[in-house]
């Protein structure tokens, strides 16, 4: 068991045996620096000591077998528990009749001297020194036959004799020699720091700071422990109007000095701090310098807000022209559930495809999630990633976003033309979102692109190749819509080439409760976890339909996290929380018809569609009912009766 956080202790004891763990734990309360106490012999010890180094422990404190071995193994100092006479005087008194045979085995550095001591003690002593582990056994057995009667050893001798059936005494390390190793290790700990130290300060010459500082178009300062400018670049004397000369030694002039205060206090960072200096807004970092655990100096970054927004026009333009940037590659989809796993690896497999490929789904399934993930392994994270939503837009826009249109093309087109969705994604990937809603007259158009691999925009007499893999998506039965005449089969036909089944949440196991831990944990990596995840909330989560899938349970956490304060408090409650928010999704899910008419008023909506356009957009009337598809009369009378028109 962990004593205290490793993350700022430098110094770990592998305790071979648990009684030597208990005594340090006694002592440590008496000395006045942190050690951290791990129990482990020998493989075991060595195992853990290479996860502490990972925690930044910097020397590790040992015994016997175990000590050399972390000596053989790690590249960091081992101080070794010395077995003294006395420790061995200790064991020996467990003796009562000092007529018995006795041997003594283990390691050359745990029973160097022991023979002397029988010799003194006019003792029938015997020693069988050990160069590894696996001699135990053998040398036990030895000792067997010439007779001996008590073992004495160390951990692993005491261990494998009295699994033997063998009389053993262990030998256990006292008071002095744990203290004399916590000295010890500390010692060596402030050399190895010393050292690093001269070795950083020799790396860091002065002719490679100017460089550096030289180099940057931000402006840097370093300041001494007296706030005193030290050393700053050109950026930095451009903005101050002053040389070098003048500005080292002196106080630090023009830029705020509330952050260096705050530094002071809290000696932790003070980002973005918006600064106005000669006529200028600039966004200040003051980030201390430390050395050994004290402040020794400030560094200051100032970066200029007009660069800086620049820089954000620039980025945001090149996003634009390649598409957007994918979030989710296949490790971020997890699961517990063997037929979900089964399916990744198929998806995986499609990824070395150009065919196209056809995810089907309920909706909060994570379509997405597995087309950006097939991109990502096809493509890596550089090539474009575009995507749009088949139901969120009217035809007319929706035709102009996929295929784009040539300059002055239709009343409110831009003079200078717009790239087309396909256009964009040249070189990557086009997602099409709930395929099964793209308007017929629009099904035809995206058949002869993927067919002929070529897109004319609107308005246009060019026609431009593309190279571009389809991923669509939906929700819906494609071969029904077929059969009812709302789908072309044709292309149904033409995008059912890779077909994806992504399972409905309900259908996955236990994955509803792998899920709901994995969001808690990423809202608070710290919450109590014997608390929120037990059989009870398993049982409910499992057990529950999820027609809303993934979305639906992420969402679930969120409300939960609203009324935990992050899952801090009150936790008690949240069982029956859980209880109440499933009932009343489950009430929802039980009149879907009384649901339905309360949010699908058909006429409703698109009344309000015609309403948006017309507001939102720079068409006129005749233009508007002629991209519609209907009379300028049956335009005005949807117009008329909108309930705003009304008032």
């Amino acid at each position: 068991m962990k004593e205290m956080s490793s993350s700022i202790v430098p110094v770990a004891l592998m305790a071979p045996y648990p009684e030597m763990a208990s005594l340090a734990r006694t002592m440590i309360k008496e000395f006045d620096r942190p050690i951290l106490i791990e129990v482990g012999d020998l493989q075991q010890g060595l195992r853990k000591a290479r996860e502490l180094l990972g925690q930044g422990i910097e020397v590790i404190i040992s015994r016997g077998g175990t000590a050399k071995l972390l000596k053989d193994h790690l590249n960091i100092p081992v101080v070794e528990i010395k077995v003294t006479a006395y420790d061995i005087l200790r064991a020996l008194q467990k003796v009562k009749k000092k007529d018995q045979k006795i041997g003594i085995v283990g390691f050359e550095n745990v029973v160097l001297g022991a023979e002397k001591l029988g010799d003194l003690l006019d003792l029938n002593l015997t020693v069988f020194p050990i160069q590894k582990e696996e001699e135990v056994p053998a040398l036990l057995e030895t000792a067997n036959r010439q007779g001996i009667e008590i073992i004495i050893g160390d951990r692993i001798v005491f261990s494998q004799a009295t699994s033997l059936g063998q009389r053993a005494i262990l030998i256990e390390s006292g008071r002095e020699s744990l203290l004399q190793s916590f000295h010890g290790a500390y010692e060596i700990l402030s050399v190895v720091r010393s050292e690093a130290l001269k070795a950083k300060q020799h790396l860091d010459t002065v002719t490679q700071l100017k460089a550096v500082l030289n180099a940057v178009d931000d402006q840097l300062i370093i300041l001494d422990s007296n706030d005193r400018i030290q050393s700053c670049n050109p950026a930095a004397m451009q903005m101050f109007h002053k040389k070098e000369t003048e500005l080292i030694g002196s106080p630090l002039p023009l830029y705020p000095t509330g952050p260096l205060k705050e530094l002071k206090k809290r000696r932790i960072p003070h980002r973005n701090y918006l600064g106005y200096v000669q006529g200028k807004h600039v966004l200040l970092d003051y980030v201390p310098i430390e050395a050994d655990g004290e402040r020794t100096g400030t560094l200051i970054v100032g970066r200029s807000i007009t660069k800086l927004q620049q820089a954000e026009r620039k980025i945001r333009h090149e996003l634009y022209l390649k598409g957007h940037v994918t979030k989710y590659s296949f490790s971020d989809i997890l699961t517990g559930n063997q037929n979900f796993r089964a399916m990744i690896n198929r998806a995986k497999r499609f990824s070395n495809s150009e065919s196209t490929v056809l995810i089907i789904g309920e909706t909060g399934t994570g379509k997405e999630m597995f087309a950006q993930s097939i991109h990502r392994e096809k493509f890596g994270s550089e090539s474009p990633f575009v995507a749009i939503n088949c139901a969120t837009l009217p035809e007319p826009l929706l035709e102009s976003e996929l295929f784009g249109y040539a300059p002055g093309a239709f009343t409110g087109a831009r003079k200078e033309g717009k790239k087309g969705l396909f256009e964009l994604a040249h070189g990557g990937t086009l997602l099409l979102d709930e395929i099964s809603e793209l308007p017929l007259n629009l099904q035809s158009r995206l058949l002869r692109v993927i067919e002929e691999r070529e897109v004319q925009p609107i308005g246009d007499d060019r026609v431009i190749p593309i190279a571009v893999r389809i991923i669509v998506t939906t929700n819906k039965d494609l071969l029904r819509e077929v059969r009812e005449n709302r789908f072309r089969g044709d292309l149904f036909y033409r995008l059912n080439v890779l077909q994806l089944n992504v399972p409905p949440l309900r259908e996955r196991g236990k994955d509803p409760y792998l899920l709901f831990r994995h969001f808690i944990l990423r809202i608070n990596p710290k919450c109590p976890e014997r608390v929120l995840f037990h059989q009870e909330i398993e049982r409910l989560l499992c057990q529950y339909f999820w027609p809303g899938n993934v979305r639906e349970l992420k969402n679930l956490v969120e409300r939960l996290a609203n009324l935990t304060e992050n899952f801090t408090r009150p936790l008690k409650d949240v069982p029956k929380w859980l209880v109440e928010e499933l009932q009343s999704s489950k009430a929802i899910d039980s009149h879907p018809m009384d649901f339905k008419e309360k949010v699908l008023d058909l006429k409703t909506i698109e009344q309000e569609w015609i309403r948006t356009l017309y507001e939102s957009y720079p068409f006129n009337k005749s233009e508007l009912a002629k991209r519609l598809g209907m009379s300028r009369t049956t335009l005005w009378k949807r117009l008329k009766s909108h309930p705003q028109h009304q008032k």
